[in-house]
């Protein structure tokens, strides 16, 4: 009997301490729960337009510090994807820094500008936004403008963010910034346009040292007239061999690439594709070797997916070396290579000022 009764009081405190032990682990996880989601809110209320990845996984973040916070604290996931094959790039594997995924959300563009750039390009972004780049040409033709970058360790990255948050003008990777990288740099744009900007009617691909004159390379694509498919132009390579010579700076070690003759290609200073064209170029990026120059990686690319590359009407359009300037010339061409900041500004003002001129 006595032994009864000890055995009923075990079991009435086991359940008891068993239910308290239940009431306090449940309390623990909603603090734990409501303490999560309030510093995802508040995350997410710091800025709108900023996305880092994190796996399938997007967060809202402002800075570095709170990419960091999201990534130690609250999410228990992969923050890369599986690295590709070795040879081959995979585009994904490389998370976004920064991103601007709604920029064609209000817009159906004529023309994206992608232009690689690095993060000390400071004064050159500002005078590309205030020459060329302005998406406010008085055109009437809709423009996006973006500048690729990538990360580099010895320039405080808000200061980047902090650019990017006033203009939503730049994309950012997780790869290394460095010449050997411009096949990264250029396939995170034409990733882009091909997630968040498939509607776009053309797409440039320039760098950040370039004149563009855009009214002109507007004119010649012609909004008023029917979109091209399958269209690639720009300063033609045509039956170019790879440099062998190890002080080339475009030297092409055979085991990158074993053939005597590249594929035709268009100089990465300033190249003019339909928007059809992207996530082809997309899509064989994934099978084909890995070669660190740009513009010939695309070639390849355009290759594999029968996209004939078309020489311009007029070969005085685009150019990759610098065109002496006068300002009846540079009403004339698309592209004028080697061109600095002040010189920009100071060309793009005598341009407009002469263009009626020029056009008599």
């Amino acid at each position: 009997m006595a032994s009864d009764k000890k055995l009923s009081f075990c079991s009435t405190r086991t359940f008891i301490l068993l239910f308290i032990y239940i009431i306090i682990s449940c309390s623990v996880l909603i603090v734990l729960l409501v303490y999560r989601q309030a510093h995802l809110n508040d995350l997410t209320k710091l800025v709108d337009r900023k996305y880092i990845f994190l796996g399938n996984r997007e967060i809202s973040a402002n800075t570095q510090t709170a990419f960091e916070w999201v990534k130690k604290t609250l999410l228990s996931v992969p923050t890369t994807l599986s690295p590709p094959a070795e040879g081959y790039i995979n585009i994904n594997y490389y998370p976004y820094i920064i991103n601007e995924p709604n920029k064609c959300k209000t817009v159906s563009p004529f023309l994206v500008l992608i232009i690689a750039t690095v993060a000390t390009d400071v004064e050159k972004r500002e005078a590309i936004r205030q020459t060329w780049g302005n998406e406010s040409l008085n055109t009437g033709v809709p423009i996006v403008r973006l500048f690729m970058l990538g990360s580099d360790s010895t320039v405080d990255q808000n200061v980047i963010l902090e650019e990017s948050e006033k203009h939503h003008d730049i994309i950012q990777k997780n790869f290394q910034d460095t010449y050997k990288n411009l096949t990264i740099k250029t396939m995170m744009g034409i990733d882009w346009v091909s997630v968040y900007c498939p509607e776009a009617k053309y797409v440039m691909k320039t760098d950040s040292d370039m004149f563009i004159n855009t009214e002109r390379l507007l004119d010649f694509l012609g909004p008023d007239l029917p979109v091209k498919k399958n269209y690639f132009t720009g300063y033609l390579l045509q039956n170019h061999q790879p440099h062998r010579n190890r002080e080339s700076k475009w030297h092409m070690p055979y085991s990158l690439y074993p053939g005597n003759v590249y594929p035709n290609f268009c100089s990465g200073t300033g190249y003019v594709f339909s928007g059809d064209v992207a996530p082809k170029i997309l899509r064989a990026s994934f099978s084909a070797k890995f070669v660190y120059l740009e513009d010939v990686f695309v070639g390849i690319c355009l290759d594999k997916e029968k996209v004939q590359v078309i020489p311009p009407p007029d070969s005085f359009l685009f150019n990759n070396y610098k065109v002496p300037f006068s300002p009846c010339a540079y009403n004339r061409l698309i592209t004028s290579h080697e061109i600095g900041p002040a010189e920009l500004i100071a060309f793009w003002k005598l341009i407009q000022e002469n263009k009626r001129t020029c056009n008599t």
